[in-house]
Parts: C-alpha cells; structure tokens; sequence
C-alpha cells in the first residue's frame, strides 16, 4: 500500500522467560519486581535473588557491562527455502534468526503481537491466481481495500476485485478488515468517502477497523498538516456513526508530515515501515499495527503480499470471537511472552482481553501442570 517506501535505560534483565532458543525483540520485558517474588512463588517458580542483584549492582557500578542472560550468540540472517510442491505451487518459506546483539540493542516495548500474518490485498491481487483455501489457512487476516479516490475528477470506485476477494476469504472464516485510499483535502470530501465505503460495506462481515489510508502526492501532498489531520478525522467519525471501528493507514514521513500528533493517538493507527527489523523504530506517536513487508510470501499465492503483525486482537474487539484459541493465549503467557504481573495485565487489557477470565484459564492451566 505504502508508496515509499538513549542508550536504554534499564537496570538490568531480572529474570528471563525463553521458550525458544530464538525470542523476538518485541516480546522481551522490562521487569517491574516490585511483586517479581508474589508472581514466582504463585507459580512454583525458583530463582537466585540474591544473583539478580548482585548482577544489577553490577550494571549500576558499570553500564557498559554485559549483563544480559548468557546464551550462545547466533549470526543473523534471513534464509528463504524454494520448493514447488506436486500441484506444480510454489512455496517460498523465510526464516529469520535474530542475533543476540539485535536483542540486547533493540528497544524494550510494551506491545505483543497478537496477530502476526494479517496481509492486505486489493485489485492488484487477481483472484485467478490465489488459490483460497490454501491462503485462507496460510493467514491470521486480510484488509481489503474497497474503494479510491480520483485524484483528477474526484470520482470514487469501488476496487475491481472486493467482492471476489470478499465472498472467498468470508466464505472460508478469514476475519476481515478494509481499507479506503483516500485523496480527501478537507472533512466535506473525507465524509464523502466515508459515506461511499458505509454504502460499500452495508452487509459485510467485518472484524478489524475500516482504515483510511493517507499516503497521495497528488493532491495530499499539497495540503497543510490541519487539513489533512481534520479530513482523517472527519472519516473516521462518519465510519463511527455509521457503527464501525475506523483508523488511519500511513508511513512514517506522511504521518509525520500530514497528520497531527494527536490525531495519531487518538483513534486507530496502522503504521507501515518496512525499513525496520523485529519490531518499528517509529515512534512518532502510538500505534496498533505495523506492516512490516511488502514481500510476505502465503501458501495458495505465489506473489508478493504486504503483511502487518497487530497488537489488538480486532476480532475479539469487534465481533467478540477471537481467531487465538484460548488455549494458544494461555501458552503465550506461561511461555513469558506477555510479562508477568501488572505489566502483563496490561498487554492483555490493550489487546482487547478480559484480563481476569485470561488469568483464571492461566491458573487452571498451572494447576493441571503441577498436578
């Protein structure tokens, strides 16, 4: 979709849950052991105090000190394997293996993806060649773009290929989301829009946000800042009215330059940054999603496809049916990936759960383990 494409000040790690000989930037914790004991000892967990702190007397006495947990430390590379399987499908499976140094360096966030494989397609993406069922099984989500505006006549129509896109990945249970290529100036223009994409929506199953996205040289471009940020805002409203959860699309030097800070915050942010690793070094304001790449590669297509990881679970928000099992969630977080204590009860509020039947379905999980 997208057209372009402190030194961490952290005592130390504390204590470190890995599932994996590989742990992803984005899931890593900066501990608050205010109740790091409460938390162990509920879960039968053991660990040397006395260690943890003399390792962060270590680091306060020297910063430069290398006191994150000893692993082996691996090269980093991206190695992607081609095979053509006996339907004559190309299959292309990537692999990425994060260095230890990109974990140590990398900032510490607060989010966790929940969804790791959500892509967007539109008309650029011919029905013809996907193959539904394998894709619909490949993937956590799909964006479907609806509509664009003209930057000459002003014109608005629908994408060419929505409604096949539509009834195929419907039809096989894929949540939906939708996105609406905006060259809107003003509110007048964005209402517009929005009224086209409700009428476009009307009877649409859809589980994530209806997006505008804000990214034209034509006629954006050459816009002020306000104009811009009151038009986004004057569509998402109108989506709101029209009973739909709604948000912006952008980059980062559009955002930046075109949307208001506050605007960013306010509503649902879907950022596209294919410059950074592991997780998005934006950080111009918050944000829900990050697309990641435009070279997303899913069984039953053999092309290109933008893919995002999303930090709320949408479906349970919008439709209160989540594609995460229960049972997945519940692994997620004995596995140490959504942190411990407050800071997890937080992660999980932000996604969308009901933090208090998470965690009774985390003891009852425990309980049967240490049985």
């Amino acid at each position: 979709m997208a057209s372009f494409k402190n030194k961490l000040m952290a005592l130390a790690f504390c204590f470190t849950i890995i599932s994996s000989p590989i742990s992803y930037a984005s899931d890593l914790v900066k501990y608050n052991d205010i109740n790091l004991d409460e938390v162990l000892d509920d879960n039968g967990i053991y660990y040397d105090k006395k260690e943890v702190e003399n390792r962060i007397k270590e680091y306060i006495n020297n910063p430069n000190a290398d006191v994150v947990p000893d692993f082996k430390p691996i090269e980093e590379k991206v190695t992607e394997e081609t095979t053509v399987n006996e339907n004559g499908d190309v299959e292309v499976t990537e692999t990425t293996e994060t260095t230890y140094e990109d974990q140590k360096n990398e900032p510490i966030y607060s989010k966790t993806p929940v969804y790791k494989k959500v892509v967007d397609i539109s008309e650029h993406q011919n029905p013809s060649l996907i193959n539904y069922d394998k894709f619909a099984k490949s993937i956590d989500g799909a964006i479907l773009r609806t509509s664009i505006m003209d930057a000459d006549t002003l014109n608005i129509r629908t994408d060419y290929h929505l409604e096949e896109h539509y009834r195929q990945l419907n039809s096989r249970g894929v949540p939906l989301g939708f996105y609406h290529y905006s060259r809107a100036i003003n509110p007048r223009e964005a209402i517009r829009e929005a009224e086209y994409v409700s009428r476009v929506l009307k009877n649409k199953n859809v589980s994530y946000p209806v997006y505008i996205d804000i990214e034209d040289d034509k006629r954006q471009a050459k816009a002020s800042k306000a104009d811009i940020s009151e038009a986004a805002e004057a569509f998402i409203l109108a989506m709101r009215r029209n009973g739909y959860v709604s948000g912006i699309y952008s980059y980062p030097w559009f955002a930046n330059n075109y949307l208001t800070k506050d605007v960013r915050n306010k509503y649902e942010f879907w950022i596209a940054d294919y410059a950074s690793k592991n997780f998005t070094k934006y950080n111009g304001s918050d944000f829900d999603s990050w697309q990641f790449t435009d070279k997303g590669y899913y069984n039953g297509y053999k092309y290109n496809v933008d893919t995002s990881v999303v930090y709320k679970d949408y479906p349970m928000i919008i439709k209160g049916r989540s594609k995460k099992s229960m049972d997945e969630l519940v692994s997620e977080i004995i596995a140490g990936r959504r942190g411990t204590g407050a800071e997890r009860k937080k992660r999980l509020i932000y996604a969308g759960y009901d933090y208090n039947i998470v965690q009774k379905a985390v003891n009852e999980r425990l309980k049967i383990t240490r049985a």
